[in-house]
């Protein structure tokens, strides 16, 4: 059973690169970022304000991260978000961190959510803080140590395309000499 963990910065790129890993690898694709969008769309409230009534109500957080670790127990996943490789690190056998400057991630942000360029670079910031914070204050994890991460991809330069190939060439070769058979003699 493989578990794969993508997390990273808001725009990085998380979501495009575990989609295709999941598909080059046929396994289940979990999203914590959609979880956590779902609870916000629930409570009524918009992604920032969502964040920071989480920063006082850990039961937020918590609920998010036991639903990945639930979903890394049962393995044959690749769980996104910006903060799941974290907590699945124990379950995965790859985690992976993409960041990028926050001028270039703001501008895919925008474009993706046809927003203006200020409006995503506030939300980016913002967003990084809060989840900063709260992730100290809940778990006492610092998201600005990368050390838990196999690789760390910095976005800012590179094609979508180009992110999704370094990623796949990674996790390919590394799981195929983990568990000694080709796990994707399909993209060959």
């Amino acid at each position: 059973m493989v578990v794969v963990a993508i997390s990273g910065q808001p725009g990085s790129g998380k979501t495009s690169v575990a989609r295709e890993i999941s598909r080059v690898l046929g396994l289940r694709l979990r999203s914590s970022g959609a979880l956590f969008r779902e609870l916000a769309q629930r409570y009524g409230m918009d992604l920032i304000e969502f964040h920071k009534y989480a920063e006082k109500n850990f039961e937020i957080d918590r609920e998010v991260d036991k639903m990945a670790i639930e979903e890394a127990k049962r393995g044959d996943a690749v769980l996104e978000g910006h903060l799941t490789a974290w907590v699945v690190r124990p379950y995965a056998d790859i985690c992976i961190y993409l960041k990028g400057a926050a001028d270039v991630r703001a501008r895919r942000v925008a474009l993706r959510d046809g927003r203006t360029y200020e409006e995503a670079l506030r939300e980016i910031l913002e967003r990084e803080e809060l989840n900063r914070r709260r992730y100290k204050m809940i778990y006492n994890i610092d998201i600005t140590d990368l050390s838990p991460f196999d690789l760390v991809i910095d976005t800012t330069y590179l094609s979508q395309n180009d992110v999704v190939r370094i990623a796949l060439d990674f996790v390919c070769t590394a799981l195929s000499a983990k568990f000694s058979r080709d796990f994707c003699a399909s993209r060959k």
